[in-house]
């Protein structure tokens, strides 16, 4: 081994030498560079997705599972996969989420940026904790899929409790300026993200309505994580599906999953589990949504401020 120093090691033998130069004078580190939520998805995502599960003992090669075979999904569509051999379904909890099993994949999770004192920065998705000479910013929350798309859900999608209030005014302006119904928009957020601007998918999906960037960039969206952009880029691109399909919300549904081109080829809604659970569930809420809006009009209940002053 050749080394420029000892420290560490005994019997070296000096071969050679140089002069030292003078030691520079020290300057403070740069300032880290800031990084964008996908480049930051992309550096902890690996890290993410094991973080609960408990280290399993090393197996011999013999007791490894055979390799999974070769994908088969469609180019452009979402592969959903369990990693852990558990086929107990999960319990829902009251706000419809679902919770991380002991040893199951991690489904959900945040990242979060700290500033550190000395003036490091570092990404994780570990909540940290304390305070005490750093700053703590939560960044995103990060999903596996769509909460519509999981082929195991536990969620009971005709009873689960709906969201009649939340983005009132943005929603119901998008609905007037693209023409797509207002209970179709909110099932097809609750359907992506559960009403969570801050959502990222692993396929790098954004905001309430899970807009990739190719189609956020389409329709004009410069912050996927603002709910105003998402909805109103996110119900443009509805209208435009609704269009394609003559009004047939079934299809502009599994367009929206899928992608129009899945649907022109099989002229119909594709045979992909996910996609047609997807479908089913969609209905499921958009139908919710409408009577629980139409019974909610008079009493002005989820009626958007803008409406309730005696106008409408």
């Amino acid at each position: 081994m050749f080394t420029g120093h000892t420290d560490g090691y005994k019997d070296c033998k000096r071969i050679g030498g140089t002069v030292s130069a003078r030691p520079a004078k020290k300057t403070p580190a740069p300032k880290a560079p800031e990084l964008s939520p996908a480049q930051v998805f992309a550096s902890v995502s690996a890290s993410a997705e094991t973080s609960a599960v408990a280290p399993a003992s090393p197996a011999s090669p013999s007791s490894l599972p055979a390799a999974p075979a070769e994908s088969r999904t469609p180019k452009g569509q979402w592969e959903y996969r369990e990693t852990s051999g558990s086929a107990a379904p999960i319990p829902e909890v009251a706000d419809g989420t679902t919770p991380v099993a002991k040893g199951s994949r991690v489904l959900r999770g945040a990242v979060y940026r700290v500033d550190r004192a000395d003036g490091g920065v570092e990404y994780t998705n570990v909540p940290p904790g304390g305070s005490k000479g750093r700053a703590v910013t939560m960044l995103f929350s990060y999903i596996a899929t769509c909460a519509a798309c999981d082929l195991h859900s536990p969620i009971n999608w005709n009873s689960v409790a709906l969201n009649l209030t939340a983005y009132g005014d943005v929603i119901h302006s998008a609905s007037g300026e693209f023409g797509v119904d207002e209970a179709l928009l909110r099932a097809i957020i609750h359907a992506e993200s559960a009403f969570n601007p801050r959502a990222m998918s692993v396929k790098g999906a954004q905001g309430l309505m899970q807009l990739i960037p190719s189609t956020a960039r389409d329709m004009g969206v410069l912050d996927a994580f603002d709910a105003n952009q998402n909805i109103r880029g996110g119900a443009r691109y509805l209208a435009m599906l609704l269009k394609n399909f003559n009004g047939d919300e079934r299809l502009a549904a599994a367009a929206y999953n899928a992608g129009p081109g899945a649907v022109l080829k099989y002229n119909g809604v594709p045979p992909y589990d996910e996609t047609r659970v997807y479908v089913e569930r969609v209905g499921q809420l958009r139908k919710r949504y409408g009577d629980s809006i139409k019974a909610a009009r008079p009493s002005g209940v989820g009626v958007p401020l803008a409406l309730r002053s005696g106008g409408a």
